[in-house]
C-alpha cells in the first residue's frame, strides 16, 4: 500500500470521526437543555411517557436517577414484560416493577393510575396493591382477566374514597362486599364497572349511593346481590349504560329495582340477554326530559316473557318525557298493555326492532309529535286493525320520515305501506330496505312496487326509495 493510499484512508477516518463528534455533542447538549428545565416540568413531561419508559430515563445520568419517582401518572401493563422469546421471568419482573413503582414514587396523589393484568396473579397481591392505589389516585383504571375477591380492606377504601374522580374496574369475575348501607363519593364524575358481583350489607336490603358530581354511570355484567333496591342519588347524571349479556348471569338473583333521584339524564341505554333484570324507577320523571332511551332485549325465553314485558312497560312509563326511543324486543309487548301506556308527548324519533302491526299502531297513537319512524320489519298481523281505529295524530301532522327495514314483499307489509302512503300527510321520505339484493330483482318486488305506486297518496311530494340491507 503506497503512502498516498494510506494518507487517503487516514483522511477518511478523520472525516468520520469529525462527523460523529457533533452528534455526541448534540446529545450532551440536549440532555443539558432538558436538565435545565424546572423539576416540576420535567416530572410533568415524564408523566406522559409510558411508565416503563419513564423509569428507563434513570440510566441517563446521576441527575436522572430518581427523577422518574416524581411522575404523576402510573401506567402498569404486564404484557410489556412478557415475550415469546423469553418464556420465564416475565411475571417476577412485572411484580418487582409494580412494587418499585408503588414504593419509590414520591407523588402523594396520582392524576391517573392504570394497571392491566392479562395474566393470573395471587389475589392477595392485588388486595395489597388496591388500597394503596385507591388512597393516591384521582383517576383509576384496573383491568384483569382473573377471578378475584376484594378483601374487606380494599372494599372499605373503595366505598370510602373522597379522592376518586374517575374509576374504571374492568374485571372478569370480581366479588365485592359492600361494607355499608350508604356511601357518598364527593368527587366522582365517571364510573364504569364490568364483571363485578356486589353483595349488599346484611343489615339492610337497600343500598344508597350518592354521587354529587357523577355524569357517567356504566355497568357491564354486574350484579347487586342480597338486596331489594339500589338507590342512586345523582343530581347531574347525564349518561346511564347498563349491559347484561353474559349467559351465566341470566339466572342470578339480584336487586329488584334501581331508583334514580335528582338527575338530568340525556342518555339511558339498557341491553339485556333473556330479560330485563330490574325495575327502573325515576323519582321525578321530568328529570329525563328530552332524554334519549335505548332498550335491547335478546332471546327472551317463554317463561320470562310476562316478567320482562312488565319491566319494559314500567321503564317506558318512567321515561314518558323522552325525546328519542330505540326499542328492540317489541315482540314482548302485547297490544292491550301498550294501550295502557301514557302519552309520549315529547317523543320525536322512534326506532323499533321487529314489531307487530298492532303494537306499532299502538305506539304511534302514544306519540303525537313523532317526526321519524324506523322499524326493522313487521311480523304477520291482522290487517283489519288498520281500518278499525282512528289514524294516529302524528301521521296527519308531524311524521316526516318512515324507514321500513327487512322487507320481504309480503301482503301484510304491503297493507302497512299502503296505510302510510294514504295517511301520512306531511311525509318527506319513505324508505324500503329489502332483505336481499336478489329480492329487488324478483317478480315479487316488481308487483309490490307496482301496487305501491298505484295507491292514493295523502302527501303532496315525498321521496320513495328502495334499497337492500347490507
Amino acid at each position: 500500500m503506497n503512502s498516498a493510499s494510506l494518507a487517503k484512508m487516514e483522511g477518511s477516518s478523520s472525516v468520520e470521526g469529525n462527523q460523529k463528534l457533533p452528534k455526541r455533542k448534540k446529545m450532551i447538549n440536549d440532555e443539558d437543555t432538558m436538565s435545565k428545565l424546572p423539576e416540576p416540568l420535567i416530572s410533568r413531561i415524564l408523566s406522559f411517557l409510558p411508565t416503563k419508559d419513564a423509569v428507563r430515563t434513570s440510566v441517563l445520568s446521576k441527575k436522572w436517577l430518581f427523577r422518574w419517582t416524581f411522575i404523576t401518572r402510573l401506567d402498569l401493563d404486564d404484557t410489556e414484560f412478557y415475550s415469546l422469546k423469553k418464556k420465564t421471568g416475565g411475571k417476577m419482573s412485572f411484580l418487582n416493577f409494580v412494587y418499585r413503582a408503588l414504593l419509590l414514587t414520591k407523588t402523594s396523589t396520582f392524576e391517573s393510575f392504570s394497571i392491566l393484568l392479562a395474566n393470573k396473579y395471587d389475589t392477595s397481591l392485588l388486595n395489597t396493591w388496591i388500597p394503596n392505589i385507591l388512597t393516591r389516585s384521582r383517576n383509576l383504571r384496573v383491568e384483569t382477566h382473573s377471578k378475584m375477591s376484594f378483601s374487606a380492606l380494599a372494599s372499605h377504601y373503595l366505598f370510602d374514597s373522597k379522592l376518586l374522580e374517575e374509576v374504571v374496574l374492568k374485571m372478569d369475575s370480581c366479588a365485592i362486599r359492600v361494607p355499608k348501607i350508604f356511601a357518598r363519593f364527593d368527587s366522582l364524575k365517571l364510573l364504569k364497572f364490568s364483571g363485578i358481583l356486589f353483595t349488599l350489607h346484611p343489615s339492610s336490603k337497600v343500598l344508597t349511593l350518592s354521587f354529587p358530581l357523577l355524569k357517567v354511570f356504566e355497568t357491564v355484567n354486574c350484579r347487586w346481590l342480597n338486596g331489594n333496591r339500589l338507590h342512586l342519588v345523582v343530581p347531574i347524571l347525564e349518561r346511564v349504560v347498563i349491559v347484561e349479556d353474559a349467559v351465566s348471569m341470566s339466572n342470578e338473583t339480584s336487586v329488584l329495582a334501581i331508583y334514580f333521584s335528582r338527575f338530568s339524564l340525556k342518555h339511558f341505554s339498557y341491553c339485556g340477554l333473556a330479560n330485563i333484570s330490574y325495575y327502573f324507577r325515576l323519582l321525578d320523571s321530568s328529570s329525563a326530559h328530552n332524554a334519549s332511551v335505548n332498550v335491547v332485549v335478546k332471546q327472551c325465553p317463554i317463561n320470562r316473557v310476562a316478567e320482562t314485558e312488565n319491566r319494559a312497560l314500567v321503564l317506558l312509563n318512567e321515561f314518558r318525557q323522552m325525546r328519542c326511543l330505540t326499542f328492540e324486543g317489541c315482540e314482548l309487548l302485547a297490544q292491550s298493555k301498550v294501550a295502557k301506556l301514557p302519552s309520549f308527548k315529547m317523543l320525536s324519533h322512534l326506532k323499533l326492532g321487529l314489531v307487530s302491526g298492532e303494537v306499532l299502531l299502538g305506539l304511534l297513537h302514544k306519540s303525537p309529535i313523532l317526526k321519524t319512524l324506523h322499524f326493522k320489519g313487521v311480523s304477520t298481523f291482522d290487517t283489519q286493525v288498520l281500518n278499525s281505529v282512528a289514524v294516529p295524530d302524528c301521521l296527519t301532522s308531524t311524521l316526516q320520515v318512515v324507514k321500513f327495514d327487512k322487507l320481504h314483499g309480503c301482503e301484510h307489509e304491503l297493507c302497512l305501506a299502503k296505510y302510510f302512503m294514504e295517511n301520512v300527510l306531511v311525509l318527506e321520505r319513505i324508505s324500503f330496505y329489502l332483505v336481499s339484493l336478489w329480492l329487488g330483482k324478483s317478480k315479487i318486488m316488481e308487483e309490490f312496487k307496482e301496487k305501491l305506486f298505484s295507491f292514493k297518496k295523502g302527501f303532496s311530494f315525498a321521496i320513495i326509495e328502495f334499497s337492500y340491507d347490507v
